[in-house]
């Protein structure tokens, strides 16, 4: 009997008139690329939208990837169904907004099986509630650097900045100019060590909560060089209230 392999669709490509190219972050294996040969066909069992970003699926190989050559699957279904994502207009831009973070910062990863758990809950958590989420984006970017390896380290006192160059909280602003102020770093520091319920309920005016998010992408920037064409956080502007 095959097993099953469990993944978080990243990215799709259309190949073709009738194929798709995707990426899938597995439980296991880590980022995995496949073919889906005929997957916009109406005969095809492993039909175009199993495919859509952050789609959570399992499925049998067929063919593994080897080198540069890309493996296929069959048996194809969807692990989880989401029952709001797809739908509200403001989680789908979060959704867009996740998609994308992790398309960028998943090159080469490697097995985690913890960053994968930790994927798979925050969206089902937040496919699941009904409101006040609107902090989901910070507390999600920023524990996203603690599995790149770049997570603020601790340190914080009343009245100092962040240096994001250094990833730490000092009491004098830095020379150059990649900081947060005194005001956003007391912003950060109530997020860190929190988990997703409390971080969610850190009351943060529309102001506060863009300008820790423009802090943290541009953290990301600097840490993570494939950052630097990232789009979908302008978009996420609107969905911040």
């Amino acid at each position: 009997m095959n097993d099953k392999v469990q993944g978080i669709v990243i990215q799709t490509v259309r190949y073709g008139d009738t194929s798709l190219i995707v990426k899938v972050f597995t439980r296991g294996f880590g980022l995995k690329s496949y073919m889906v040969k005929g997957a916009f066909s109406h005969t095809s069992k492993n039909r175009a939208a199993f495919f859509q970003p952050l789609s959570i699926i399992n499925y049998v190989e067929a063919g593994k990837p080897n080198g540069n050559a890309l493996g296929y699957l069959k048996d194809v279904q969807l692990d989880y169904t989401y029952q709001t994502l797809p739908f509200e207009m403001n989680k789908s831009a979060i959704m867009m907004f996740v998609s994308e973070l992790l398309s960028k910062t998943l090159v080469g990863q490697e097995q985690n099986d913890d960053f994968y758990s930790f994927v798979v809950k925050s969206l089902q958590w937040l496919d699941l509630v009904d409101s006040g989420y609107a902090n989901f984006p910070l507390f999600f970017t920023l524990e996203l650097t603690r599995f790149l390896g770049f997570y603020p380290k601790l340190g914080y006192s009343e009245g100092y900045c962040f240096d994001m160059m250094e990833g730490v909280f000092v009491p004098d602003y830095p020379l150059h100019p990649y900081y947060l102020g005194a005001s956003a770093a007391a912003l950060l520091f109530q997020f860190m060590g929190k988990g997703i319920d409390e971080a969610c309920q850190v009351q943060l005016n529309v102001s506060q909560r863009r300008e820790l998010m423009d802090g943290l992408m541009l953290f990301m920037r600097l840490h993570a060089p494939v950052m630097k064409t990232f789009q979908s956080h302008e978009v996420l502007k609107v969905v911040l209230q």
